[in-house]
């Protein structure tokens, strides 16, 4: 049954994109016709919302840059101390990320055509830029920006490197917990280590 036009909007759409990259892990076999067919409608529609299939994915990418901030901050005690605030913010990243890993595919592994909006810019820049406020507040105002930056990209490639292979299956750790134990162990050691430095 076709949903009538009004029903549709952005939202539903970047929302029903979302749950096919879950569903599929990534993007691969995400296509305009399964959407549309999802929601119920022509795939001819979704013009009427956007402009191309790569503006979609690019608006679904800066939406799950979004929930995970969202989910970061809902998870991590404000009143947490700097160091420990730090372990938790990229604890809860890495459960975001293994929790979802087509959406982590989506973010860094999948290729997108095109390019994204200013606003979907401006979104993929705010989790680094969180990261650095946080680091400076965790030194003890006593890192520079630049510094900030420096640890907080290694910390980042870091916890990617690990993900990828986690999430590719390259781990051959026996379970996620182990996994994850194993990953927030080295990031404190690596983290310690630079902060020393800085």
């Amino acid at each position: 049954m076709e949903i009538e036009r009004k029903q549709i909007n952005r939202n539903l759409v970047i929302e029903t994109v979302l749950g096919l990259i879950e569903e599929n892990g990534g993007i691969k076999n995400v296509n305009l016709r399964g959407i549309a067919k999802e929601i119920g409608c022509a795939h001819t529609n979704l013009y009427n919302y956007f402009d191309s299939f790569n503006e979609i994915i690019w608006e679904a990418l800066g939406q799950v840059v979004l929930k995970m901030m969202a989910y970061v901050e809902s998870n991590v005690d404000s009143e947490l101390k700097d160091d420990e605030k730090i372990f938790m913010i990229f604890s809860t990243i890495i459960d975001f990320s293994m929790d979802h890993p087509g959406w982590f595919r989506l973010i860094w592994l999948e290729e997108i055509d095109g390019k994204p909006s200013n606003e979907v810019i401006q979104t993929l820049f705010k989790p680094g830029e969180g990261l650095k406020e946080e680091l400076i507040k965790a030194s003890g105002n006593e890192l520079t920006e630049e510094r900030a930056v420096e640890i907080g990209d290694i910390l980042h490639t870091y916890i990617h490197g690990e993900l990828c292979k986690w999430i590719n299956n390259r781990s051959f750790t026996n379970s996620i917990e182990e996994a994850k134990a194993k990953l927030l162990s080295n990031l404190k050691q690596l983290y310690r280590l630079l902060m020393d430095r800085g």
